[in-house]
């Protein structure tokens, strides 16, 4: 909590004949980061690729193909596959599903061309259903030129003009008008002047094939309706293949990719003709766990060494250790970066951090009931994984709404208890007075007390900023030393608690339009502080850095979007639930007294404005929390570029021993 696991960097070296053992071993223990042999020398080469290795590339790809094709996706399995089992049944189900699965494949994409194709033709019949001619009659004409398509204007006067010697024809189809246009050759010139000077034709190309156009419709459609029974079948067999060996081919997957992992294993180690070399990283806690399953599998066969030296921060894999309610916040760290070695992990800060300002702004019993059901249905929908991490975050930040939610006493922008505002009572939707706790009255109501929130904004935003500060200031002490911390992060906080002190006093005397007593101890103090401050920071990092501190007081200011986003989306509710009642539900201050109609509507109005705002609610105030960790809290002690830790391994999901 707080740090990165410690590592410890490992050298695992044995006998060529012990390798592959070792292998396995060290792929069930799932604790061991290896790091790729990358400079040959030594009499030491890159190891090369078990013998099984490319066979079971070949399966993995046939079945990956298979599961493609099959469209099969994670899920739940309802019970785990033997790996004593499965590689018995692989060869021969892989073998036999790749046949049954190919041929219908390519029968369904034969006939969803042929289905195209014919949809196509009648596509391009249709409109001659509406002219009293064969198809083979449009064609085949040596002295003839034949126009087809749709017009706007009767163009046989303009015809008559050109030539008496022609033929026209002329239908109708989906209510426009259709032409078939029989003339000599020699008019062609005249003709397509006389289109281009009607803007209102559309030529239409005759297919080529020979018939009655209604009678090849008929025939046509019979035979798509033929082939669409044909494709529902197939997709029904290849629906049945999926239910039947979905779980098969998960667990297959899974035993292959597990398999070709220790196959290829090789490729990252050291090899000679004799020997292997591994290096790696290990969790410290976890070193003796892989000392003795080494060498209780190897027969003394295999030696693992502890390297003792310092290594470089940025080579050490990064493993993030956080208690079980903190965990999903990885989520948004690895997000931003994976932290260094040397840096504090601030997932558990995010853990209580995110949430209060994701309740503080959304704030309202009923959104925060909606969004923890949500979340609770992703969560159970997805047990594992970003998503599974993002709906634990959305739960905890939904409950925070809630409690929130009762401080302010609004329940779908509605009061919950009776407050009073402006010397009157407002009614709410339990009919009591908050109990008061303790002599703290509430609810809290959020257009009442704007000036008390916004004060409860700017203080939560120096301590998280301060908080930001004194991480930063351990992390450069640690990198470098006290001086340098001083320099670079203390300075920036005295500048910080200085100009709140000074700004405390200051700001109320400017307001009454009175002066700050001379002899104030938190204004003079603040003042000396803040200039002691900036001095450091001259001293430490350059007379440059001067031009960061209104860069301070904006980081600060910024908080205040905790309040005006819980304003909107309250202002949002409280104008949804005045429009509904006043204009439809209640008009004139009587239930139903515009008739049921009106009241539907006003249902509706309600319904779908609670909607907008619940989606607005949900992605606004995780935007912005999430922005004031980013950038106003992350940016005074966090740089990231860590290496994440991969262990050589597998978690399973779908096969056991």
């Amino acid at each position: 909590m707080l740090r990165p696991t410690r590592m410890t960097k490992v050298v695992i070296a044995g006998t060529k004949d012990a390798m592959e053992p070792a292998i396995s071993i060290l792929h069930k223990l799932n604790i061991l980061h290896i790091t790729d042999y990358a400079d040959e020398g030594g009499g030491f080469k890159i190891g090369k690729p078990l013998k099984p290795a490319s066979r079971l590339s070949e399966h993995l790809l046939s079945l990956r193909t298979i599961a493609n094709q099959l469209g099969v996706a994670e899920k739940e399995p309802s019970s785990k596959q033997s790996t004593k089992q499965l590689p018995s049944l692989i060869d021969e189900k892989i073998i036999n599903l790749h046949k049954e699965v190919s041929t219908r494949t390519d029968e369904l994409r034969n006939l969803e061309f042929n289905i195209k194709e014919k949809s196509d033709l009648i596509s391009a019949i249709n409109p001659f259903t509406g002219l009293p001619l064969s198809l083979e009659l449009y064609h085949g004409y040596e002295t003839l030129k034949v126009h087809t398509g749709y017009i706007g204007n009767d163009i046989a006067q303009r015809l008559s003009g050109i030539t008496d010697n022609y033929e026209l024809y002329t239908g109708l189809y989906e209510k426009r008008n259709i032409i078939a246009l029989f003339i000599p050759k020699v008019f062609e010139e005249q003709v397509q002047k006389l289109f281009q000077d009607e803007h209102s034709y559309v030529e239409l190309k005759v297919p080529d094939i020979m018939g009655n156009p209604v009678t090849l419709l008929d025939d046509l459609t019979k035979e798509v309706y033929l082939l669409k029974e044909k494709q529902t079948s197939i997709e029904s067999e290849l629906d049945n293949i999926k239910k039947e060996y979905s779980e098969f081919i998960m667990a297959a997957d899974e035993y292959l990719s597990m398999e070709t992992q220790k196959a290829e294993a090789p490729l990252r180690f050291a090899t000679s003709p004799n020997a292997f070399i591994i290096d790696g990283w290990v969790p410290t806690k976890k070193f003796a766990e892989l000392e003795s399953n080494l060498a209780e599998s190897s027969r003394g066969l295999v030696h693992l060494t502890k390297l003792e030296e310092k290594a470089n921060e940025q080579e050490i894999p990064i493993e993030l250790e956080n208690p079980g309610p903190a965990k999903p916040f990885e989520l948004l760290i690895n997000t931003f970066a994976t932290p260094r070695y040397g840096e504090i992990d601030p997932s558990i800060l995010l853990f209580i951090t995110f949430p209060l300002f994701y309740g503080i702004m959304l704030g309202d019993v009923g959104y925060g009931i909606i969004v923890a059901a949500m979340a609770f249905i992703i969560k159970n929908k997805f047990k594992t994984g970003g998503l599974n991490s993002l709906a634990l975050i959305l739960l905890i930040s939904a409950v925070m709404s809630i409690i929130f939610g009762v401080i302010y006493g609004e329940f779908f922008g509605l009061p919950l208890f009776n407050v009073e505002l402006h010397g009157k009572i407002e009614e709410g939707l339990l009919g009591i007075a908050f109990p008061v706790i303790s002599g703290l009255h509430l609810p809290i109501h959020r257009f009442g007390a704007v000036q008390f929130l916004l004060l409860i904004c700017f203080v939560i935003g120096i301590l998280h900023v301060f908080m930001g500060l004194v991480i930063g200031f351990r992390n450069i002490m640690v990198e470098h030393d006290l001086k340098h911390a001083i320099y670079a992060k203390g300075s920036w906080m005295m500048i910080l608690i200085g100009g709140v002190a000074v700004i405390a006093k200051l700001m109320p005397a400017l307001m009454t339009k009175t002066s700050v007593p001379s002899g104030d101890f938190i204004y003079s103090g603040g003042a000396v502080l803040a200039i002691a401050g900036i001095a450091l920071l001259i001293k430490g990092e350059g007379v440059i850095n001067i031009l960061e501190i209104p860069t301070l007081l904006s980081n600060v200011l910024s908080y205040s979007r905790i309040l005006a986003i819980g304003l909107s989306s309250a202002g949002i509710a409280l104008a949804v639930n005045t429009l509904s009642m006043d204009l439809f539900i209640k008009p004139g201050g009587v239930v139903m007294g515009g008739g049921i109609g009106l009241a539907l509507l006003g249902m509706l109005v309600l319904f779908i404005g609670h909607l907008i705002n619940l989606l607005l609610g949900i992605i606004g105030p995780g935007l912005h929390s999430l922005r004031l960790q980013y950038v106003e809290f992350f940016t005074k002690f966090y740089e990231g570029g860590g290496k994440k830790y991969a262990p050589f391994g597998y978690n399973r999901k779908y096969t056991e021993e």
